[in-house]
This record gives structure tokens, sequence and C-alpha cells, in this order.
């Protein structure tokens, strides 16, 4: 089935037409959940360099929360790193997803924190509870979703009013990706996805995206531009799929050097450049409810 890319009035971009609910639970569950031949899809090695990067994301959120451990809820919790990593400092902390494989294969000890089933219908448990949080973490969920406004609606009925959440997802459409195509390099929107990615976002459109949904940005922050090494023949990895790893080893010593050489705040304000220059292969913004908004209604 053919794709197209549809512009929303909050200026991201969708992909239609748009599978059911059912299709996309059915997909997802066929591709990435539930064991297979006695394995999870996360049954696979990291490096030791690896998984201490992947510290680095929950690192990064605690300092530019900058106060005291709180009450966390994440939204997507995969592998479990960054639950555990809260826990582990303090913080209140609980979580959601589809399925536990994840951290039944790196953290099973998190079962308890974990809430299970569909995202939509278990936030709304939630803010018909009149819970709220502190900071609510949503990494890589944004794009994959039918309806992300109503996602962001549902984070904003669940933020206490000085609290913060904090959104990644991939940053396509990119001018870095526009030069890569114009060069030749790869194919007219090489970057979609369908139907895992439903949902486009860059540096400019997920701030418009966030704003009409009754988020204020405080914080816009872009990851080591992996794109890049598209420009260059010998390194495009969209072209040949063997190259990618060498290339993800790359920034992975880049950014953990730059942490352990430097420090924390020097990676933020390395990534702060990089959302300013709209570059980074994936995007985050901290955002605390918009002062006078409305809380939507999902």
């Amino acid at each position: 089935m053919s794709s197209n890319l549809v512009e929303k009035p909050e200026g991201y971009f969708e992909i239609e037409p748009r599978p059911t609910s059912e299709e996309l639970a059915a997909y997802y569950r066929d591709k990435y959940f539930g064991s297979r031949d006695g394995k999870t899809p996360y049954a696979h090695g990291y490096t030791a360099e690896e998984l201490e990067h992947k510290l680095l994301q929950p690192a990064e959120t605690e300092l530019v929360w900058g106060r005291p451990p709180a009450r966390l809820l994440e939204v997507g919790v995969g592998e479990g790193f960054t639950l555990d990593y809260f826990l582990k400092r303090g913080w209140d902390a609980r979580g959601l997803d589809f399925t536990d494989d994840g951290i039944q294969e790196f953290f099973p000890h998190l079962a308890p924190h974990l809430m299970l089933g569909d995202a939509f219908a278990l936030l709304d448990e939630v803010i018909a509870s009149g819970e709220t949080f502190d900071l609510v973490v949503c990494n890589n969920v944004l794009e994959h979703v039918i309806d992300p406004m109503g996602l962001l609606q549902r984070l904003r009925a669940i933020v206490a009013p000085e609290g913060l959440v904090r959104i990644a997802v991939p940053n396509d459409g990119s001018w870095l990706q526009g030069q890569i195509v114009a060069r030749g390099l790869a194919e007219p929107k090489f970057w979609l996805a369908p139907p895992d990615h439903l949902n486009y976002f860059n540096t400019d459109t997920l701030q418009q995206a966030m704003a009409a949904q009754g988020w204020e940005v405080v914080e816009h922050l872009g990851e080591f531009p992996i794109d890049i090494f598209l420009l260059n023949p010998d390194t495009g990895y969209m072209r040949d799929r063997a190259k990618g790893r060498n290339c993800h080893f790359v920034r992975v010593a880049f950014e953990m050097g730059l942490w352990r050489d430097r420090s924390l705040e020097a990676v933020v304000e390395y990534r702060r450049g990089c959302a300013r220059a709209g570059i980074g292969r994936n995007q985050t913004v901290y955002a605390r409810p918009a002062p006078g908004s409305a809380v939507p209604r999902p």
C-alpha cells in the first residue's frame, strides 16, 4: 500500500492512509512483542560502552529537571534503563508499556512498577483518578501512535502545574536530510518508515505541535546527527545497511567522550546547539504546562 504525507494544522506530518488501532496492535504484536523461538526481540548483546551510553538520557533528564527527586511516570518503558535509573536515584517512579518483554530481559525486578496495556487506555485511567506526576518521560512514542495530539493532551492532563514532560522523537524532514537527497546520496523521503512511524516532526514542527496542546517548551535538544554519515558514500548506511553499526559506534564514542572528558553540562550544551541548527537524528523537548492555558480534554 502506498503512503502519503499529509500536513496537519499543528505543522507536523502524518502518514495516510492510517492503520486502525486493531491493525497497528497486531503489527506490533507480530513484529516486536512476545517471545519467538525462546527469545524476545530484546535478546541481543550490547557493548559495555553502549550500556553506559543508555544512562546518558536519564542523566540528562535529571540535570534539566534540576530539583530533588519527585514523582515520575515513564510512558513506553521498553528495556527499562530509564525507569531503573530513576528508581535507584530515589524517585517515586512508575511506567507503562504494552509489554514487559524488555524489562524481563534486562530488569525483571521492575515488574511491580509497570502498568501493562494500551497506553491511551492506561492514561485515561490515570486521568480519571486525578493523579498527577512531576516529571513524565515519553521517549520515541509520539511518532508511533495513531493519535499523537491525543497523547500530548493526555500527558498535559497528568503533569503537575510545576512539572515537566520529556518528549523525544526522530528529527525527520530536516534540512540535512534534504541535502543528502539533493546530492543524490539517498532516495527522496528516505526517512519514511510506515507503519512503524506514522507521524513526522522536525526541530521546527515539534515545538508548534507542543504549543498547540498547551505546552511551553523550556529546553530543546538534538542528539548526535548520525545522518551526516550519509553525505559520505563510504559510510552511506542507507545503501549499505552493514555500515550502520560502525556509524552508531561513532555516535556512542563521541557522546561518551564528551560526557567523560568534559561534563554532562557540555553534552547538554552540544545538544542544545544541534537543535538550534536543526540537526540531530533524534530530538528532545522538555516542556511545562503553558501558564494560563486550559488543560485540553482528550
